[in-house]
């Protein structure tokens, strides 16, 4: 027994001087597990309690290089879909399909705590040359950048096929129903300037209350090829600012230099507000763009869009609520008949932290020369992992 508690001594020795150690560690003495050790006022080790007798901490050191336990999250990966069931009351026929708008498949490589490459996968719907759904869905690369975080006074940097400066925010901040409909500025129903990504660079930090992002960009977004002459990029920003709780009032630019090898400039100024608290939200914004066209006229299009969400749990207890969104958007304000109109609404139920199922309304009334109408009931479910 005295071997076995000089051995047992010693590796308590050895695990007081060693950096890399396992918690909770655990030695044979006699053949059986022994979590806990005693030590008396000689410094003598007992494998029981007693009078005088004080418990010591067992640490055992680890192999050189190999770690004996290891919480650190090194791969993140995870996953959202909307999955719908449209219905196009506009048709006389009432034309019906379950569809898939989104499906993202996400993976994070982790470096350390704060940097990480993130690749996302997202699936489109293809169309013949009729401009119609053929029905095969094919997978196209969202994301995939690099981040490093701190690279500047608390700001870190996507670079890569990068987040632009606006959606993502509002998505996460003002418009909270992504699965119903896309933000005012990327509809095409709506404004339909901008779109979530591109290839590039965005800086992205926060301080005090202040948040903000900037960056360069090819300017065709993720699914367009850059394609512009001279400088052609696209130079986008913005700056929220929670001016007191639930709060935030934001500005964003976009100056994207011969945009989609269009021979134009378009200059993009956009201004939100948002309140939010646990019983409603209510968001407002305004969104003025100029097109200067190298050889033609110059091209002003302008609109606004207000939504809110009533959230129903703190009266029911359930986890529903209902929402509703009014778009308005001019396509040209020196033309006639070129404003469009767009109203969304509806209810949702949270089922549980993955699933979200929503009931709404789509309606679109554009005017001769702003495109054409459209009337939908949509029922959706989102989906997380």
């Amino acid at each position: 027994m005295k071997k076995t508690l000089a051995l047992a001594s010693a590796l308590l020795m050895m695990g007081m001087g060693t950096s890399s150690m396992a918690k909770d560690a655990t030695v044979l003495i006699g053949g059986v597990p022994v979590k806990q050790l005693y030590v008396d006022e000689e410094g003598r080790l007992y494998l029981t309690p007693g009078e005088g007798r004080k418990p010591v901490k067992i640490e055992v050191p680890a192999a050189k290089g190999t770690p004996l336990v290891s919480k650190d999250k090194k791969i993140k990966i995870e996953g959202k879909a909307y999955i719908h069931y449209d219905v196009d009351l506009k048709n006389g026929n009432h034309n019906n399909a379950f569809k898939i708008t989104r499906n993202y498949f996400e993976v994070r490589g982790y470096f350390n705590d704060k940097d990480y490459f993130r690749t996302t996968l997202d699936v489109k719907q293809e169309k013949d040359s009729g401009g119609n759904m053929d029905g095969s869905y094919v997978a196209r690369l969202k994301y995939a950048y690099v981040y490093f975080a701190d690279v500047l006074p608390y700001t870190g940097v996507e670079l890569g096929l990068a987040h632009r400066p606006w959606i993502d925010w509002e998505e996460h901040h003002g418009w909270l129903h992504r699965d119903v409909e896309e933000t005012l500025i990327e509809n095409h129903s709506g404004a339909g300037l901008i779109n979530s990504a591109d290839l590039g660079a965005n800086f992205k930090g926060k301080y005090g209350i202040a948040s903000w992002e900037f960056g360069i960009f090819n300017g065709e977004g993720y699914h367009g090829a850059e394609d512009s002459d001279h400088f052609g990029k696209s130079l986008e920003g913005r700056l929220s600012l929670n001016l007191f709780e639930g709060f935030t009032l934001s500005g964003h630019t976009v100056h994207s230099f011969d945009h989609k090898d269009k021979d134009m400039d378009r200059h993009i100024y956009q201004i939100h507000a948002v309140y939010n608290n646990p019983y409603f939200l209510v968001a407002a914004q305004y969104i003025w763009d100029k097109d200067d066209y190298y050889n033609s006229n110059d091209v002003t299009q302008k609109g606004y869009s207000v939504n809110g969400d009533l959230k129903l749990k703190p009266f029911t207890g359930y986890p529903l609520g209902i929402f509703a969104r009014y778009d308005h958007w001019d396509t040209n304000t020196d033309a006639d008949n070129s404003v469009r109109k767009h109203f969304v609404y509806g209810a949702f139920y949270k089922l549980n932290k993955h699933v979200k199922l929503t009931l709404a309304h789509d309606r679109v009334l554009a005017e001769d020369n702003a495109g054409s109408d459209s009337n939908t009931l949509m029922a959706v479910a989102q989906v997380k992992w």
